[in-house]
Protein backbone atom coordinates (compact mmCIF):
# COMPACT_ATOMS: atom_id res chain seq x y z
CA UNK A 1 0.00 0.00 0.00
CA UNK A 2 1.35 3.43 -0.94
CA UNK A 3 1.28 6.25 1.57
CA UNK A 4 1.31 9.93 0.83
CA UNK A 5 4.51 11.72 1.81
CA UNK A 6 4.51 13.61 5.10
CA UNK A 7 3.41 17.24 4.80
CA UNK A 8 6.32 19.60 4.46
CA UNK A 9 6.93 22.55 6.71
CA UNK A 10 9.02 25.41 5.37
CA UNK A 11 11.15 27.25 7.87
CA UNK A 12 13.73 30.02 7.70
CA UNK A 13 17.23 29.56 9.07
CA UNK A 14 19.01 32.87 9.65
CA UNK A 15 22.77 32.67 9.12
CA UNK A 16 25.68 35.08 9.52
CA UNK A 17 26.63 35.94 5.96
CA UNK A 18 26.82 39.04 3.82
CA UNK A 19 24.99 39.61 0.56
CA UNK A 20 28.29 40.66 -1.07
CA UNK A 21 29.92 37.35 -0.17
CA UNK A 22 26.97 35.38 -1.54
CA UNK A 23 26.97 37.47 -4.73
CA UNK A 24 30.64 36.75 -5.35
CA UNK A 25 30.67 33.03 -4.54
CA UNK A 26 27.19 32.06 -5.67
CA UNK A 27 26.53 28.32 -5.40
CA UNK A 28 30.19 27.62 -4.57
CA UNK A 29 29.83 29.16 -1.10
CA UNK A 30 30.60 26.58 1.64
CA UNK A 31 27.41 26.23 3.68
CA UNK A 32 27.50 24.74 7.17
CA UNK A 33 25.67 21.52 8.03
CA UNK A 34 22.41 21.92 9.92
CA UNK A 35 20.27 19.72 12.13
CA UNK A 36 16.51 19.47 12.08
CA UNK A 37 14.96 21.26 15.07
CA UNK A 38 12.25 18.59 15.31
CA UNK A 39 14.17 15.34 14.76
CA UNK A 40 17.75 16.39 15.59
CA UNK A 41 18.88 14.59 12.42
CA UNK A 42 21.38 15.91 9.94
CA UNK A 43 19.56 17.65 7.12
CA UNK A 44 20.30 16.95 3.48
CA UNK A 45 21.06 19.58 0.89
CA UNK A 46 17.90 20.39 -1.04
CA UNK A 47 19.27 22.64 -3.73
CA UNK A 48 19.25 26.39 -3.99
CA UNK A 49 16.64 29.08 -4.30
CA UNK A 50 17.24 32.50 -5.82
CA UNK A 51 16.26 35.53 -3.75
CA UNK A 52 16.54 39.21 -4.55
CA UNK A 53 17.92 41.82 -2.15
CA UNK A 54 18.19 45.58 -2.47
CA UNK A 55 21.97 45.42 -1.93
CA UNK A 56 22.59 43.12 -4.92
CA UNK A 57 21.99 43.90 -8.58
CA UNK A 58 21.21 40.28 -9.43
CA UNK A 59 19.57 37.47 -7.53
CA UNK A 60 21.49 35.59 -4.85
CA UNK A 61 21.42 31.82 -4.37
CA UNK A 62 20.46 30.68 -0.89
CA UNK A 63 20.84 27.07 0.27
CA UNK A 64 17.88 24.89 1.18
CA UNK A 65 17.93 21.83 3.40
CA UNK A 66 15.47 18.98 3.88
CA UNK A 67 15.05 16.61 6.81
CA UNK A 68 14.97 12.95 5.66
CA UNK A 69 12.62 11.97 8.51
CA UNK A 70 9.96 14.67 8.85
CA UNK A 71 10.36 16.27 5.37
CA UNK A 72 10.81 19.75 6.86
CA UNK A 73 12.36 22.14 4.34
CA UNK A 74 14.59 24.92 5.67
CA UNK A 75 15.70 27.89 3.59
CA UNK A 76 18.69 29.94 4.69
CA UNK A 77 18.57 33.72 4.86
CA UNK A 78 21.07 36.37 5.98
CA UNK A 79 20.38 37.42 9.56
CA UNK A 80 20.61 41.04 8.42
CA UNK A 81 17.28 40.70 6.57
CA UNK A 82 13.77 39.86 7.73
CA UNK A 83 12.06 37.14 5.71
CA UNK A 84 10.11 38.43 2.70
CA UNK A 85 11.82 41.85 2.92
CA UNK A 86 14.42 42.84 0.32
CA UNK A 87 16.12 45.60 2.34
CA UNK A 88 18.43 45.12 5.30
CA UNK A 89 17.10 45.81 8.78
CA UNK A 90 19.74 48.51 9.27
CA UNK A 91 18.68 50.22 6.03
CA UNK A 92 15.06 50.28 7.20
CA UNK A 93 16.09 51.66 10.58
CA UNK A 94 18.27 54.43 9.10
CA UNK A 95 15.64 55.48 6.57
CA UNK A 96 12.87 55.69 9.18
CA UNK A 97 15.15 57.45 11.67
CA UNK A 98 16.03 60.02 9.00
CA UNK A 99 12.37 60.60 8.12
CA UNK A 100 11.27 60.88 11.75
CA UNK A 101 13.91 63.54 12.37
CA UNK A 102 13.51 65.35 9.05
CA UNK A 103 13.53 64.10 5.46
CA UNK A 104 14.06 60.83 3.65
CA UNK A 105 17.71 60.09 2.86
CA UNK A 106 18.84 61.44 -0.54
CA UNK A 107 18.05 59.02 -3.38
CA UNK A 108 15.89 56.81 -1.18
CA UNK A 109 12.68 55.42 -2.79
CA UNK A 110 9.92 57.34 -1.01
CA UNK A 111 7.19 54.80 -1.76
CA UNK A 112 9.08 51.98 -0.07
CA UNK A 113 9.81 54.18 2.92
CA UNK A 114 6.17 55.23 3.23
CA UNK A 115 5.15 51.57 3.42
CA UNK A 116 7.61 50.99 6.28
CA UNK A 117 6.59 54.22 8.02
CA UNK A 118 2.88 53.40 7.89
CA UNK A 119 3.43 49.96 9.41
CA UNK A 120 5.74 51.39 12.07
CA UNK A 121 3.23 54.10 13.05
CA UNK A 122 0.49 51.47 13.28
CA UNK A 123 2.64 49.52 15.74
CA UNK A 124 3.50 52.67 17.69
CA UNK A 125 -0.19 53.52 18.07
CA UNK A 126 -0.88 49.99 19.26
CA UNK A 127 1.87 50.30 21.86
CA UNK A 128 0.69 53.83 22.89
CA UNK A 129 4.07 55.40 22.24
CA UNK A 130 4.22 59.18 21.77
CA UNK A 131 7.88 59.58 20.85
CA UNK A 132 8.23 57.74 17.51
CA UNK A 133 11.97 58.28 17.19
CA UNK A 134 12.60 56.72 20.62
CA UNK A 135 10.24 53.85 19.85
CA UNK A 136 12.02 53.16 16.54
CA UNK A 137 15.35 52.91 18.38
CA UNK A 138 13.71 50.62 20.93
CA UNK A 139 12.32 48.32 18.19
CA UNK A 140 15.68 48.17 16.45
CA UNK A 141 17.54 47.38 19.68
CA UNK A 142 15.08 44.61 20.59
CA UNK A 143 14.99 43.36 16.96
CA UNK A 144 11.20 43.73 16.82
CA UNK A 145 9.75 43.25 13.37
CA UNK A 146 7.05 45.82 12.82
CA UNK A 147 5.70 44.75 9.46
CA UNK A 148 5.11 41.57 7.50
Amino acid sequence: MLRAPAPQQVMILFVKITIEELSKKGKTYKWEKHHCDKCQRDMWGHGFVMRYFAEALDGVYLKRYRCPDCSTVVTTRPETHWNSIRSAILTIYRALKSKLTGLWPPGFPRQRGLHWLKRFIDLAKMENQNNLSWFLTFCFAKQLRFFT
